[in-house]
């Protein structure tokens, strides 16, 4: 069973009729419609907020609440067929009505929101703004100790990796990984080593293994992602997690700070270091869970987040050549302080940094996402 949800907007104009003659209007709309008041209604007059049930069907009720200047009703409907075209067209008719009863009114109404699917179907986009995804099957779904691990069959961007329910990439999101890496930059990487951090869903691997690279290691954290996208998501890591070690690239299971600490003292160097670690760390909690290394997602490190970042910077800066770069995603663009903290975290690093912003449309992700390529100042430029 699922619920639909329509949201209306009464807005009235400059001179509007009295609130009670509009109330007492919209409840006649809603009567032609079987609705009744409940028991739960306030003062006859003016009801503040007024909650209505069907008389043919309890399963359906309308919420009905006054603001200063404008009302709203909260329409649901419990559907046992999942019919989503009945209650859109039912809402449809009731905004018509309204219309058609108060002239002097503005009356919009939302897309339905829909409840009760086995995956939910909505995200937050970096400015507050709610987008709705059209998963249609769940191909892949386990709790691993650091998260849960889902792959979803989606019809307009095809399989998809959601952590923790966030959407990570598609099948169509090839812009992400060749902005990530900076192919549409010009960047080639033929005789080149390289480390990246996180990228469980093997795109960057594959990617770069595609541009005849000496060594590509790859550190991740959680197996998990590993094997449901070497199954569901081949469309972005190909056959390259099939294997954990190949010719000229290798995957570590492990902690990217441990590894960077490992790296530093060994003196050992990169021409690339690709960060596609999550957008934010998970730290210690408690739960029954909490004696397990896993609620630490990345070591000992259990201060704030930019705290955190700076660490794992610092210590690819260690393990950069002097000539190097490090790339790595930011965060949604229309997050304006999400990037400008970025920047001064960044510039706290190192005065002599190299920083160039890129802003691309990443299809699934539904806005554009900022991806940022550092390098020290003079570096040699290696496109």
């Amino acid at each position: 069973m699922l619920v639909f949800t329509t949201l209306f907007e009464i807005r009235l104009k400059d001179q509007p009729e009295f609130f009670v003659e509009i109330w007492r209007k919209i409840e006649s709309v809603l009567k032609r419609h079987k609705f009744s008041r409940s028991q739960a209604s306030m003062t006859e007059e003016l009801p503040p907020v007024c909650f209505l049930q069907n008389e043919g069907d309890p399963k359906t009720t309308a919420l009905v609440t006054f603001a200063d200047h404008f009302i709203t009703i909260d329409f649901n409907e419990m559907s046992i067929d999942h019919d989503v075209t009945k209650h859109r067209l039912l809402a449809k008719n009731i905004q018509n009505e309204l219309e058609d009863v108060l002239p002097l009114c503005a009356i919009k109404r939302t897309t339905p929101l829909q409840r009760g699917r086995e995956i939910w179907q909505y995200s937050e986009l970096g400015d507050g703004r709610i987008a709705e995804d059209d998963y249609a099957e769940i191909l892949f779904d386990e709790r691993s100790d650091y998260q849960q691990v889902t792959i979803a069959r989606s019809e307009e961007y095809g399989n998809l990796l959601l952590l923790d329910g966030l959407v990570n990439l598609s099948e169509n999101d090839d812009v992400y990984t060749r902005t990530l890496i900076g192919l549409d930059e010009g960047f080639r990487f033929d005789d080149q080593t390289i480390l990246i951090l996180g990228g469980g869903d093997g795109a960057a691997l594959n990617q770069l293994l595609q541009q005849s690279p000496a060594m590509v290691t790859m550190v991740e954290i959680d197996d998990v992602v590993i094997r449901g996208c070497r199954t569901h998501l081949r469309g972005c890591c190909g056959e390259y997690l099939d294997s954990y070690r190949g010719e000229n690239y290798q995957i570590i299971i492990g902690d990217c700070i441990e590894l960077l600490r490992h790296y530093v003292k060994e003196g050992r160097k990169f021409d690339y270091v690709i960060s596609d670690i999550t957008d934010i760390p998970i730290e210690e909690k408690s739960g029954p869970n909490k004696d397990k290394k896993s609620q630490v997602f990345f070591s000992d490190v259990n201060h704030s987040i930019w705290g955190f970042f700076r660490d794992v910077y610092e210590l690819c800066l260690e393990v950069t050549h002097d000539s190097g770069y490090i790339m790595t995603h930011v965060g949604a663009s229309s997050n304006k302080d999400l990037t400008e903290s970025f920047k001064k975290e960044i510039a706290k690093l190192d005065k002599n940094l190299a920083t160039k912003y890129i802003h691309k449309h990443v299809p699934s992700f539904e806005e554009r996402w900022t991806f940022c390529h550092i390098r020290k100042n003079g570096a040699a430029d290696k496109k």
